[in-house]
């Protein structure tokens, strides 16, 4: 209604200025009348002095409107001019004016002489009021001007307050979820206390338990057999848990402390165990976690007091590490058990995984081992109860899921407090149970063994009926965009707009590349430490800004740096950025030109050019049919240190969607893999390079997302022998805006994917010295199923990967502490739920 007002009052306002009124298309001399409304509101206008009197042509639409009159005119006049209404507001419209029909001689007024005049042509009287009626008008414009302001004002001041009110409607709704999620979780019985724990307790079975306040209940506490008449040799700090149906198909288990080592693997041999999921690192943030209860390296062997335990093979996975151990008992005659292990390596020291995808791999790897004869899978973390709790939930609820097509957590986590205290110990993890929920029932399984991958990818490609969309395309439908999903605010800044290439194209906040000023930085703060995020990178005034983002790869976070082509105002920035960043290869998926628009700034030179401190010399030029390696001597000038760059600049990409030959793509990958350092793998962290690789195209997103992709999927590919485009490209859009667009681009990678691992009688060719040649299926339009064919010969791939240059590598405790497994650090909002969730009664 605010606005109704305020646009009426403006149109009056007008007529106001014009000293006219217009009604209904007619135009009306001013009047005295009055002009009522509800809000009551009246205004009042006094007609010039020296107006001729009012005498409308007899068919004038005004003598018959019922909409005007005079006000106090008499009844002689009414019956000379015919009575015209009050003027309501809502006949005040401006429009265009209409000049009236001529009126009859004899109304003219006398002072306009002989000649003949509209009645509305204003007399010399008319064109120089007399300076009172100008000040009455100037008084009454100004009164309304004034009145126009605070209506505007009120209604604008009504808007912020909605603006407010809606933020905080939206806060308050976000911290209620919370704190449902907190109350529910709260509501949960921590420990049963009906059911007893008299074994823990006893005097020689008290060192065996990492917590005093983490003991198994005696009902169902997992029993070994009594040795040598010895009465605690029977006891082991571990519970069978039930599955979603399944009774005692897992054993919750506490890591095994260097006094207990015998008794786990005994647990193992005696219930008939085949499978060992282990969910923490031997030592975190310097305490100690669990024991090395398994040999140290491949191949050798170790004994745990009667059992006997070898290492066949280790497997060394971003995630996790799975060792193959036979095992056999020295008292027995029986032969021995393979036994498989699984470590899960990206649970992080405080908190929960970020990505629940994680755990929905983790579980994907164990189910994959498990047959009839597995016996229960063992499942165990520090105290056996948190994470230990979180998997086994995770996993028991997608089956119900997959089973029923709904879930009860809230009623299975009671289950599990009553089968062993304080699992699932805190609410991150209670939550970290709806997410990785959500995860699978929005996206499903993805994920796809090379072996299986020419007949998936076949079907995914079926349309049935031809006009519906492929299962390719519906896959490509679900992936989510994540488009403002993160504070983009250091991009956005007035002084950081010109540094940008495409305002859409923006890093976030949390993961972009901050720069630090050279005069601030140390030698010892060059390691790769910094860490952004939507709270600290606005308060990095320390840093400069450059568009670059840090990209999740196959082995790692922050494996990879995506970044647009360089402005010539940021070179300076870029070389800073390798530099500190100590980069080694540089990917260039662009020309310097296309036409007449820049796409990227040339950043060297032909000799030695100098960028801010940073001597950049280039040594070497080697030029291929479609990729061209420079090699850089990158010099910082004070401290006299020289470090090695190689630049990849691929050029059959231009303009396009998608590369002109894949195979030359590939074959460039494989040949700057060589330069990168070597991968650091070990127990204590999750396996990552040294040092990223850093990719720029035009905008650092377009071309980036999908070399990006296809360097993350040839790693899974020849490391695990499986691929998952689905949240390969997921990863991808989460880290930065504009990565993998187009369908196009989406189905090329599965293309090449397929083309570089044919499949042969269900076995996968992965050397290159096979002479197949395999077809790249490349729909660009998708209506239409006739595609484009590019044959790749890979015959000779690993020849050519390593021809051209040769590398130039740089020469609590039971003493009395208490169970604090796991913290509170987590998600402090919890992740929208959209499966279908149900709660039953689970009251104790």
């Amino acid at each position: 209604m605010t606005m109704f007002l305020w646009l009426e009052l403006l149109a009056f306002g007008f007529a106001l200025l014009d000293n006219n009124v217009f009604v209904k298309g007619s135009l009306i001399p001013s009047a005295s009348f009055s002009l009522s409304y509800p809000s009551s509101v009246s205004l009042s206008l006094t007609p010039h002095p020296n107006l001729p009197p009012f005498t409308p042509h007899p068919c004038s639409s005004l003598l018959t409107s019922p909409s005007l009159h005079p006000l106090g005119s008499s009844t002689q006049s009414q019956s000379a001019c015919p009575a015209i209404p009050s003027l309501s507001l809502e006949n005040l419209h401006p429009s265009p004016r209409i000049p009236p029909a001529p009126a009859p001689v004899h109304s003219l007024s006398p002072s306009l002489g002989s000649s003949p005049q509209s009645p509305w042509s204003p007399s010399p009287s008319l064109q120089h009021p007399t300076s009172s009626h100008s000040l009455n008008n100037s008084q009454a414009l100004i009164i309304f001007l004034a009145f126009l302001i605070i209506v505007t004002s009120i209604a604008l001041l009504i808007v912020l307050y909605k603006i407010y009110d809606l933020h905080r409607e939206k806060l308050r709704k976000i911290a209620d979820e919370g704190r449902l999620f907190l109350d529910e979780f709260q509501s949960i019985p921590r420990v049963f206390s009906k059911f007893s724990i008299k074994e823990a307790r006893k005097n020689y079975n008290q060192n065996k338990n990492r917590y005093i306040d983490i003991l198994p209940y005696d009902y169902n506490r997992v029993e070994l057999s009594e040795m040598n008449g010895d009465p605690g040799s029977d006891y082991i700090n571990a519970s069978h848990i039930d599955g979603f149906k399944e009774p005692r198909k897992y054993i919750a288990a506490q890591g095994p402390k260097d006094e207990t080592t015998d008794d786990f693997w005994r647990m193992i041999w005696e219930h008939k165990a085949t499978i060992i999921v282990m969910v923490t690192r031997c030592e975190e943030n310097n305490r100690n976690k669990c024991a090395q209860y398994w040999p140290t390296t491949e191949n050798s062997t170790e004994t745990f007091g009667d059992i006997v335990v070898k290492s066949n093979e280790s497997k060394m996975c971003p995630d996790y590490i799975i060792q193959k151990l036979h095992i056999t008992n020295r008292k027995e005659k029986t032969p021995g058990r393979d036994v498989t292990h699984i470590q899960f390596t990206s649970w992080p020291d405080h908190g929960v995984p970020e990505d629940p995808h994680l755990l929905l791999k983790l579980r994907r790897r164990v189910n994959a081992l498990s047959n009839f004869f597995s016996g229960p899978v063992v499942i165990h973390c520090s105290a056996g109860v948190g994470r230990t709790g979180t998997y086994i939930a995770i996993d028991a609820m997608l089956e119900g899921l997959e089973v029923e097509g709904r879930v009860d957590v809230y009623g299975y986590v009671v289950k599990l407090r009553r089968q062993r205290c304080l699992m699932v110990q805190v609410e991150a993890q209670y939550i970290l149970i709806h997410q990785a929920l959500v995860e699978y029932n929005q996206f499903g399984e993805t994920e796809v063994t090379l072996s299986e991958l020419h007949t998936y990818l076949n079907n995914l490609k079926k349309r049935d009926p031809p006009s519906d969309p492929s299962l390719l395309e519906a896959e490509f439908q679900r992936l989510p965009s994540y488009r403002g999903w993160r504070t983009q605010n250091t991009g956005n800044r007035q002084e950081n707009k010109s540094k940008n290439r495409n305002s859409k194209m923006i890093p976030y906040d949390f993961n972009r590349v901050p720069i630090k000023h050279e005069e601030e930085k140390s030698k010892e703060s060059e390691h790769d430490s910094e860490e952004s995020s939507d709270e600290d990178s606005d308060c990095e005034e320390a840093s400069r800004y450059i568009n670059a983002s840090f990209i999740t790869g196959y082995w790692g976070p922050k494996e990879m740096i995506a970044t647009q082509g360089p402005l010539p105002e940021t070179i300076n920035d870029f070389w800073q950025m390798i530099f500190q960043r100590k980069v080694k290869v540089i990917v260039m998926l662009t020309e310097l030109k296309q036409g007449d628009q820049q796409l990227c700034a040339q950043y060297w030179g032909e000799g030695k050019q100098t960028y801010e401190g940073i001597e950049v010399e280039m040594k070497d030029v080697n030029l291929s049919s479609s990729y061209t390696i420079r090699a850089f001597d990158v010099t910082h000038v004070k401290r006299k240190e020289t470090r090695n760059v190689y630049l990849y600049q691929y050029h059959k990409w231009n303009g396009l969607d998608l590369p002109e030959n894949p195979k030359d793509l590939v074959n460039m990958i494989l040949n700057l893999k060589q330069k990168l350092a070597a991968k650091s793998v070990t127990e204590d962290s999750r396996c990552s390079r040294s040092v990223p690789i850093v990719i720029h195209c035009r905008d650092g997103s377009e071309q980036t997302g999908v070399f990006c992709a296809l360097l993350t999927l040839l790693e899974s590919a020849e490391t695990e022998d499986v691929i998952d485009v689905f949240q390969v490209v997921k990863s991808l859009r989460r880290a930065r805006p504009g990565m993998v667009p187009t369908f196009e681009q989406y189905q090329f990678l599965y293309d090449t994917i397929s083309s570089i691992y044919p499949a042969q009688n269900g076995q996968v060719k992965k050397n290159g010295k096979q002479e197949d040649t395999v077809e790249i299926d490349i729909e660009v339009d998708k209506t239409d199923q006739e595609a484009d064919l590019i044959t790749i010969d890979i015959t000779s791939l690993e020849s050519e990967a390593n021809m051209n240059m040769e590398a130039r590598e740089d020469s609590k405790s039971a003493d009395g502490t208490q169970g604090t497994e796991g913290s509170s650090n987590g998600p402090k909002t919890p992740f929208p739920i959209s499966a279908n969730f149900s709660r039953t009664d689970g009251s104790a």
